[in-house]
């Protein structure tokens, strides 16, 4: 999806060595932001705080937008010498979220590759319950024609 979106690197942290990939793609500073929103914190904030340790970027943030039913460990003294910050974000209410989500498309970005399913109106009720769990879900469009 990131790729097709127009993202220049993606990593996939269950299957390749997240770290060494952030650290190879910045040439050893790792990155200034972090965004989690995989869905799994639990098991991607760990990686990111290693690349935090190990990096050379100081000040570096870690933006939290995933919900997990287990809790998120957080290695505190990463944060302290390593001079980091998490924040938190609620990516649907967020500041100025809508407005600069229209600017994009405006912009030409074409969101559509978002769109991981289709469905009719009476299908609603099933799919509020699948987006909670089901990661293969991005986006949903009722379309009542269908």
């Amino acid at each position: 999806m990131g790729r097709r979106l127009g993202a220049t690197h993606t990593i996939d942290p269950l299957r390749e060595d997240f770290v060494e990939r952030v650290l190879d793609i910045t040439g050893g500073m790792g990155a200034k932001i972090y965004l989690e929103a995989s869905g799994i914190p639990d098991r991607v904030v760990p990686q990111i705080e290693k690349c935090i340790w190990l990096g050379r970027q100081i000040n570096s943030t870690l933006v939290v937008v995933a919900r997990s039913p287990v809790p998120t460990p957080i290695t505190c003294e990463v944060y302290q010498v390593r001079r980091a910050q998490i924040v938190g974000s609620q990516g649907h209410s967020g500041h100025g979220t809508f407005w600069n989500v229209i600017c994009l498309m405006k912009s030409g970005m074409d969101l559509t590759p978002m769109i991981s399913a289709q469905i009719r109106l009476e299908e609603t009720p099933q799919y509020l319950k699948r987006l909670q769990t089901d990661k293969s879900l991005c986006k949903v469009t009722v379309r009542p024609n269908l």
